[in-house]
């Protein structure tokens, strides 16, 4: 059976945009404030440093996303950037020496009532 594995690699820069992206469009996820940093904490999560300011001066909170989370944020950039994710993919993140990346792995699909000569017009 074919399989295809792909990886989307994302700068630090690019990973804090999306933070930020992803943030607008689902609010609550984060909390408002200024995205200082991020590193990868334990099993597969995320902890992003985020400052806020209030009456008494600049406020630090650590924040962890989930691995399902990080997933969803890179998913989002991806379709954000014009990059096509198949939907039936098993979706992974993993830390790579250029970045944050989305492992995309997709098996042979069978395409059910389409002979092979068919398909290979599609």
């Amino acid at each position: 059976m074919a399989a295809e594995q792909r990886y989307i690699i994302l700068s630090d820069n690019e990973f804090t945009l999306s933070l930020q992206s992803f943030r607008r469009t689902h609010q609550g996820v984060l909390p408002d404030g200024d995205i200082v940093n991020w590193a990868v904490g334990d099993k597969g999560t995320v902890s992003i440093t985020i400052n806020s300011e209030d009456e008494q001066g600049t406020k630090q909170t650590v924040f962890a996303l989930t691995p399902g989370r990080v997933i969803n944020i890179l998913t989002r950039f991806c379709v954000e950037n014009n990059i096509p994710i198949p939907r039936e993919s098993t979706k992974r993140w993993t830390m790579r020496k250029a970045g944050i990346a989305l492992s995309i792995s997709l098996e042979s699909i069978t395409l059910e009532g389409i002979s092979t000569a068919e398909a290979t017009f599609i």
